[in-house]
């Protein structure tokens, strides 16, 4: 509205790019606070609680979030946590495994690992929908099987993994035990019940002979695609293997803590629990530690503090924490955080600009305009600063404004301890505010201020000069009032900025008539210019495709080929349209009259419209091509639609080519010494004599 006034604008990275940002996470559209993602607690499962069970040993979590829990009394529980529901897998005293066995789920079975001497099953896997045994073992390439622990691959039912002695002897007092240099290896298994790799590091060689029963409680073990993970809480040690056979890493567990229990998240990140008393050894803060997956420390779960005896991950990156003393499970879900600024340790991002200018000195700045949304517990503070001279003194030293703001290696709370007598009193939350500023730069500074989950998200930024109002548009009386004109020129910015967005409709008032600009609602009001009501059924990407043909399609509407087009668009594939004068000379004969009647009618006016379907999955696509057609159709004719069936039967609409299709009649080969004969009938027995689906007269079924 206002002439002769320009502005910066900055909306894109490229723009942004030209100052210097802390913490910001930076995107097409616009920036924010970084955020990450970090646990916490869920919901609580206290087992102490539950029913007719002892106390809790171990657990795992099976499909669909179920909790898999073995008591003292060697009982398996599956509890949904969520319905409450909790019953029994095995029937009481059923004594297939004790209660040290350790647990793993493998989707819809049960893998159940003991090393008690007194038990036959070592390793054996049940169905968890009824208990059955799919299959166990007690030896592996006659080796006798001490599993230490067991785990299996997120989201899989095909693997899963125990760590066993390598290396068994006969000790002093009879009991079997890992000799002096024996090995410490993991299988990996097949649901099937095979060993397909084994596991080992020299890390895990026993210094001395020690007997099995005193390794229980030290290996923990954890798997995700392509990592296999072990802890040893005795030596303080994880290994890391890979599957694709890169050489393991193997490192020393740094922090304090009597460590248990081990799990991997999709992300291949490693987390390790910590099993201290607190009351006994005076431990005050248990975390769970976070490492990356090539052995480097991360972070500490900080929102879980108490004991862990065994970690597990879910396919949804939720981790469950089970303390054995208290019989607690703790589920822990990842949630968005904001991440906090290094040197404050505050949720806060700032950002300082280059310098904009205008290449005139002494310009007046007039306002900016800020596109933001500012939830609550958010802030953003806007700060400026101008001068007809790229440099001047900034804490003591002569330097070039620009530079120093925008050096990569100045930390942030050093510029903002020496420049903070530069700058204007900060505006908060700006949508739309005068600048009281004069000379040929202007630098600004802006301080994104988020809550724990939330941040402020920049869009676009606008600085206008220079100085213009609507009271020069008022007679010279009320601008030569030094004392009010500047009140009066303020309450009439608030007017200037409706008129500003009113005109900035208008200029761009023709995206709102493109189909490609527009979405949502203003699509569904441009497709009512077409008289189309039901945009559901037609969607966004039909209906964009619809309303840039329109023109061409409405010169062609009553034609066939305005028909076959609008059809087109719809269902993505061409239709078959067949009329009467095609098949009125086939028609003539009299013995396929019947049948061309049957088919396709005998009516001069009326036409056939056949499509696949594939096309008409739904009776809301059936109504919506035939109120096409009926819209579409030439005056005074009739339109058939017909969905041809992907088969061939006799007398029917059986088209070769299109939903028919001759081949010569082949083999079925299972193998190389199996195959199948064309003729063969493949049917289910136990089917059989059910109405509609396998009744054949004097095969399976008689008529009395």
């Amino acid at each position: 509205m206002q002439d002769g006034q320009t502005f910066f604008s900055l909306n894109k990275p490229l723009d942004w790019e030209q100052g210097y940002e802390a913490n910001i996470d930076m995107r097409e559209k616009g920036f924010s606070i970084q955020q990450t993602e970090k646990y916490s607690i869920h919901r609580i499962v206290r087992t102490d609680e539950l029913e007719g069970i002892h106390p809790i040993h171990e657990m795992t979590v099976g499909a669909g979030r179920k909790l898999i829990l073995l008591d003292e009394a060697s009982n398996v529980w599956i509890y949904d946590d969520q319905s409450r529901h909790l019953e029994s897998l095995f029937r009481h005293g059923h004594g297939l495994f004790s209660h040290q066995a350790k647990l793993a789920s493998l989707s819809d079975l049960l893998v159940i690992a003991d090393s008690e001497q007194a038990t036959e099953r070592r390793v054996a896997v049940y169905s968890l929908s009824n208990g059955q045994t799919m299959w166990a073992v007690d030896t592996w390439q006659g080796l006798e099987l001490f599993p230490l622990s067991v785990n299996a691959k997120l989201a899989t039912k095909h693997t899963f993994y125990t760590t066993v002695p390598l290396d068994i002897a006969v000790g002093m007092n009879g009991s079997p035990e890992v000799p002096k240099g024996g090995r410490i290896g993991i299988l990996q298994w097949s649901s099937a019940g095979e060993v397909v790799r084994v596991y080992e590091h020299d890390g895990h060689r026993m210094e001395e002979a020690v007997d099995v029963a005193a390794l229980k409680g030290r290996y923990f073990t954890a798997a995700a695609d392509g990592t296999l993970a072990l802890l040893d809480a005795h030596l303080r040690t994880v290994t890391v293997f890979h599957e694709d056979g890169r050489e393991p890493l193997h490192f020393k567990l740094e922090q304090e803590g009597r460590f248990a229990g081990i799990s991997i998240d999709t992300n291949h990140n490693l987390y390790i629990g910590d099993s201290g008393y607190a009351q006994q050894e005076g431990v005050t803060e248990r975390f769970i530690l976070k490492y990356r997956g090539n052995g480097e420390f991360f972070d500490k779960v900080t929102n879980f503090r108490g004991r862990a005896d065994t970690l597990v991950h879910d396919s949804r990156n939720r981790l469950y924490v089970f303390d054995r003393i208290s019989g607690q499970i703790s589920l822990l879900d990842l949630r968005a955080r904001t991440m906090l600024l290094e040197g404050t340790q505050l949720p806060e991002a700032v950002y300082f600009s280059g310098d904009l200018d205008t290449t005139e000195t002494e310009t007046q700045w007039h306002k900016i305009r800020l596109e933001a949304d500012i939830p609550e517990e958010t802030q953003v503070r806007f700060s400026y600063f101008a001068s007809d001279e790229s440099e001047g003194l900034v804490d003591g030293d002569y330097v070039n404004y620009t530079s120093y703001l925008t050096d990569p290696d100045i930390g942030v709370r050093e510029k903002l301890a020496a420049t903070r007598d530069l700058w204007s009193e900060p505006i908060l939350n700006p949508k739309d505010a005068l600048l009281d500023a004069k000379g040929r730069y202007l630098w600004f500074k802006m301080e994104l201020i988020g809550s724990e989950q939330k941040s402020p998200y920049i869009r676009k930024l606008r600085v206008y000069y220079p100085r213009t109002s609507l009271i020069d548009y008022l007679p010279p009386i009320y601008q030569q009032d030094e004392e009010h004109s500047p009140f009066l020129e303020r309450f009439l910015a608030m007017f200037s900025t409706f008129f500003d967005d009113m005109e900035d409709k208008i200029d761009h008032i023709s995206a709102h008539f493109d189909p490609d600009a527009v979405t949502g609602t203003y699509l569904e009001w441009l497709g009512r210019w077409l008289a189309i009501t039901d945009h559901e059924a037609w969607g966004e990407k039909k209906l964009r495709e619809l309303m840039k043909q329109a023109p061409e399609l409405y010169k062609l509407r009553g034609t066939r080929e305005g028909l076959i087009n609008m059809l087109k668009i719809y269902t993505g594939t061409e239709p078959f349209l067949l009329e009467y004068f095609q098949f009125k000379q086939m028609q003539e004969t009299s013995e396929l009259r019947q049948l061309f009647a049957q088919l396709y009618g005998d009516n001069p006016y009326c036409f056939c419209i056949m499509l696949g379907p594939e096309v008409v999955r739904t009776d809301a696509q059936r109504l919506t091509i035939e109120q096409i057609i009926e819209d579409q159709k030439p005056a005074y004719t009739e339109g058939k639609l017909i969905v041809l069936q992907p088969w061939m039967y006799a007398d029917m609409h059986t088209y070769l080519g299109i939903n028919t299709y001759l081949s010569e009649p082949t083999l079925l080969t299972l193998d190389q010494r199996s195959s199948m004969p064309y003729n063969t009938v493949l049917i289910d027995v136990d089917r059989d004599k059910r109405m509609d689906i396998h009744t054949r007269l004097e095969l399976d079924s008689e008529i009395e």
